[in-house]
């Protein structure tokens, strides 16, 4: 069998919780740190619309508010922090450590030249450490707070060389995400909201990188592993050979019709061809409306021809808005949400005339972003734009 690019975009859908046959999502995930543990790793730098993206791959039912979210971060049950590349990521305790660990390396050499820059080596880099570790050991300290802290020993304390001073720690497991102070996130310490746990040898670390990676994003090929987890074409191509021995050939090659050559998990694979065989589509469009950073969109490799009409001229450039409409997993335009106190809007820039149907899809979504957000919601519909 060779994918076509029409049954890879419908796997991946489905791989990822946005889909659901006969109810059942194939995440089997009930809880915002579910999600985040199956996906091992969700780019999370714009906070309410990362929280938007755990949330719509939860099921109708069990579907949290922003503020569900919230509280499950606060809690600690999802952390945030710089991990596998130099941006946020949302991980779990049981993952934060090791993934930490296996990644720092290579995202230090990334700042290498910002290290530098704000002269954060040697003794300079020691203290800051020891600063910081002495500021969250009394609580969760805003940003500003470990800032002060550092001001007051004469080291680096804000801009940019404060946000390298703070990824230096995290990724030195100094600290990580704490609770929310007002509207004001927190570091804590990282030994308070992250257990102890067994190191693991570099090759099983990145093998179980390549397989967790494809589970919920399959099909993949080695460019996308490479460039969703920061990790070289080699060391892509080696966790996904180790992968697929460790799995006993679970993890597996399979062709494009094309001629990409995509790894898959085949257990993954066969689950979606016995669900869809047994309740074909009924060929209603599906529209969702997906966050920029959204895994369906940043967990591949550019140019992602699996997302672009066939008649737009490309999508990985800057555009704004910055959020993606899709219809039946292919943009079709770009949203944007603004939430205020009592109120939100969302607007849409549609690419391309929609049908009846699509419409009322993209209703339902919007309607969904409603209930996450707790507040009646304005659409504000722009004329087609051109491309």
């Amino acid at each position: 069998m060779r994918l076509t690019l029409a049954e890879v975009r419908a796997r991946r859908l489905a791989a990822q919780g946005l889909r659901a046959t006969d109810g059942v999502h194939a995440l089997d995930a009930t809880t915002p740190g579910d999600v985040v543990s199956r996906f091992l790793a969700v780019q999370s730098q714009e906070y309410l619309p990362a929280q938007w993206g755990l949330a719509q791959r939860l099921p109708g039912d069990d579907r949290p508010s922003s503020a569900a979210v919230g509280a499950a971060i606060d809690r600690g049950d999802v952390l945030r922090t710089h991990v596998l590349r130099p941006t946020w990521h949302f991980v779990t305790p049981a993952d934060a450590g090791w993934l930490i660990a296996l990644s720092a390396e290579r995202v230090h050499r990334a700042n290498g030249t910002y290290y530098t820059r704000h002269g954060l080596a040697g003794a300079v880099a020691d203290r800051v450490l020891a600063t910081i570790e002495a500021a969250v050991a009394q609580g969760h300290r805003t940003r500003a707070e470990i800032g002060a802290a550092l001001a007051d020993v004469g080291l680096p304390s804000t801009g940019n060389a404060l946000a390298y001073c703070l990824m230096l720690a995290e990724l030195e497991r100094v600290v990580i995400s704490g609770a929310s102070a007002g509207a004001q996130r927190t570091y804590a310490a990282f030994r308070e909201r992250v257990p102890d746990a067994a190191t693991r040898a570099r090759d099983e670390g990145l093998a179980e990188l390549a397989e967790r990676y494809l589970r919920v994003r399959g099909p993949v090929t080695d460019r996308d592993l490479s460039a969703w987890s920061g990790f070289g074409l080699r060391d892509a191509r080696a966790a996904l050979a180790d992968a697929a021995d460790r799995t006993n050939g679970r993890i597996a090659r399979i062709d494009g019709a094309d001629g990409t050559a995509y790894w898959h998990d085949a257990e993954v694979a066969e689950r979606h061809r016995d669900a869809t065989s047994a309740r074909p589509s009924d060929g209603a469009p599906r529209v969702d409306l997906v966050q920029a950073y959204d895994e369906y969109v940043m967990g591949y490799a550019a140019p992602r021809t699996y997302l672009l009409p066939a008649r737009h001229p490309g999508a990985d450039g800057a555009e704004f808005p910055l959020h993606a409409m899709l219809a039946d997993g292919v943009m079709c335009g770009r949203w944007a949400p603004t939430v205020g106190p009592r109120s939100a809007t969302v607007r849409i820039v549609p690419w391309r005339r929609m049908s009846r149907a699509e419409v009322a899809s993209r209703d339902d979504a919007i309607a969904a972003f409603e209930r996450f957000v707790e507040r009646p919601v304005a659409i504000e519909v722009e004329r087609v734009a051109r491309h």
